[in-house]
């Protein structure tokens, strides 16, 4: 299937072409027709699948181009990021169609010029994080109540983040008629009273369940064997070459010790991102970061969810999100599209049963371990070198006593036997070796005594 065969208006597909968007991803080609029958959809996908275009191309076709005055479409993300980087996305059509209208409405902006825009024209998609377009909403600024259209992306991360409550209540005024929609990565049960509450009779696809794993990211444990994630992290990174690196950690107290690991194996430019930015601050280094000025990222789940950071080539764990779904959304970031990728997890004693869950979920992990300063696959054997006579004649004969002519062992109990008779071979050596040391130190001492007294060496 083609993006020409779904009857698109010109300017669509003459954006699609200037891409190079040829064929639709499943999520799109599954969802893209339910769409343009006016259905309503609730869809799990994983994220980094092509969400954004299976919503975004069939509202652009069925707009009404030349009404002017009402908001057409209501797109609600759970983050600025999300929300700018679908603004993004629809803006592009814009030079194609510009009588296409779009507003952005999050926090962390101008309020006063958003609502300035708002009293003098309503936009055709109106593109905004739940808490804002609830404050313009009540404000009667913006009029999402017109929408024929309504689109949910991210809806469980709504719910985690606690803005629950404010789409409950845009929800609540949204026509009866329009067409919603739900885009998610997960479906907790406490969220099926809320879509049997707004959502009539919908579609429901799912990619999540029957496809966990992506083919074209290759998902890596190394097992730490209890040593420090530091040093694990340290060895990785002079390790591997990334084109775009992106460092999970759980809370934001962590980002600054990873960066601090970082910088000590002199890598110097690091990217952050986690909740506690600024808004400023958090819009300036998203802009670095998709202008690709990091070569490395440490990050919080914040960017696990929606924020498209092109060419990210390996991502890290240093330990697995407490909500495992996280993990899935991470390993996401890498091998987008048709490009390939890594995702590195740390394995020790404290994860150990989050990684079982995973591989029950149907992620297969390729193991690796550190050995010797370098991460290395599982199989890999070290040689270890024998050195010549290293074997005396005296343990020769014990591994021979407990062997048969076939080189069987065949006595109860040979192994205890064998160790005991070993050990008290190598103390038999030791000792040995601590008296002819004794002895050499004594003839040194005694020698340079009579090279004192007699001015030359003697006999022993």
């Amino acid at each position: 299937m083609k993006f020409s065969d779904f009857g698109f208006k010109k300017f669509i597909n003459d954006g699609l072409e200037q891409k190079g968007f040829d064929k639709p991803t499943t999520i799109q080609a599954e969802v893209i027709p339910y769409f343009k029958k006016h259905q309503n959809v609730v869809a799990k996908a994983h994220t980094g699948t092509g969400k954004t275009y299976a919503f975004l191309l069939p509202i652009l076709n069925n707009l009404n181009y030349s009404n002017h005055d009402d908001v057409q479409a209501l797109i609600i993300a759970p983050t600025r990021e999300l929300a700018k980087q679908i603004y993004s996305e629809t803006q592009y059509f814009k030079q194609f169609n510009p009588d296409l209208t779009i507003g952005l409405y999050i926090g962390g902006e101008d309020t006063e010029k958003q609502k300035q825009g708002l009293e003098n024209k309503q936009p055709m998609i109106a593109i905004g994080t739940p808490q804002k377009v609830k404050e313009l909403y009540d404000e009667n600024l913006l009029r999402v109540t017109t929408a024929s259209w309504v689109v949910v992306d991210e809806f469980d991360m709504i719910f985690d983040l606690g803005f629950f409550d404010d789409l409950d209540y845009l929800m609540a005024r949204i026509r009866k008629d329009s067409v919603k929609s739900l885009f998610s990565a997960t479906m907790n049960p406490q969220l099926i009273p809320f879509v049997k509450k707004y959502i009539n009779n919908p579609v429901f696809i799912d990619q999540v369940e029957n496809n966990t794993e992506k083919e074209n990211i290759k998902n890596i444990m190394i097992d730490a064997k209890n040593r420090d994630d530091k040093l694990v992290l340290q060895t990785l990174v002079k390790q591997i070459n990334p084109y775009i690196a992106i460092v999970f950690v759980n809370n934001k107290d962590e980002v600054s010790e990873v960066v601090n690991w970082l910088r000590e194996v002199g890598i110097q430019n690091i990217g952050e991102m986690h909740g506690d930015l600024q808004p400023r601050t958090r819009a300036s280094m998203l802009k670095k970061i998709k202008n690709n000025e990091f070569k490395y990222i440490v990050a919080t789940d914040i960017a696990a969810r929606g924020i498209d950071i092109e060419g990210v080539s390996h991502v890290i764990s240093i330990d697995l999100p407490k909500d495992l779904s996280y993990y899935i959304h991470r390993a996401g970031r890498t091998g987008r599209g048709k490009l390939t990728g890594e995702s590195y997890v740390i394995f020790n004693a404290k994860n150990q049963e989050k990684i079982q869950f995973l591989k029950q979920k149907g992620i297969n992990f390729e193991m690796m371990r550190l050995i010797d300063g370098k991460i290395v696959p599982e199989k890999t054997k070290v040689a270890k070198k024998k050195k010549p006579g290293q074997i005396s004649a005296e343990e020769q004969l014990v591994l021979s006593k407990y062997k048969d002519n076939k080189g069987k062992n065949v006595k109860p109990g040979y192994k205890k036997k064998r160790k005991y008779e070993m050990e008290k071979i190598k103390k038999q050596k030791r000792r040995q070796h601590i008296k002819e040391n004794i002895e050499k130190i004594k003839k040194n001492k005694y020698r340079k005594r009579a090279q004192e007294v007699f001015g030359k060496d003697i006999e022993d």
